[in-house]
């Protein structure tokens, strides 16, 4: 016999894109404001790492755009990130 097979449940194993982009939304949401504040020219690190990002999300890769955007938003939210 076979087997029935829920639809549901295997998006819900197979499918972590909405996992990825509500990841990578809220990174971005926390990013934002604290590239907003930095001072008018990014350092260049920064801004490589803002294209990176970019590329990742153009890329089809939401995933690895939100692991960066969180890890760039961890090192602008230190009290020495623009000292």
């Amino acid at each position: 016999m076979g087997q029935v097979i829920s639809l549901d449940r295997y998006r819900a194993r197979h499918d972590r894109l909405p996992t990825a982009i509500a990841k990578l939304d809220g990174a971005v949401a926390r990013l934002e404001p604290l590239v907003r504040r930095s001072p008018s020219r990014l350092l260049l690190d920064v801004e490589r790492e803002l294209l990176s990002i970019a590329g990742a999300v153009s890329a089809g890769r939401p995933q690895e755009a939100a692991e960066r955007a969180e890890r760039l938003a961890d090192r602008l939210e230190h009290p020495a990130a623009f000292a």
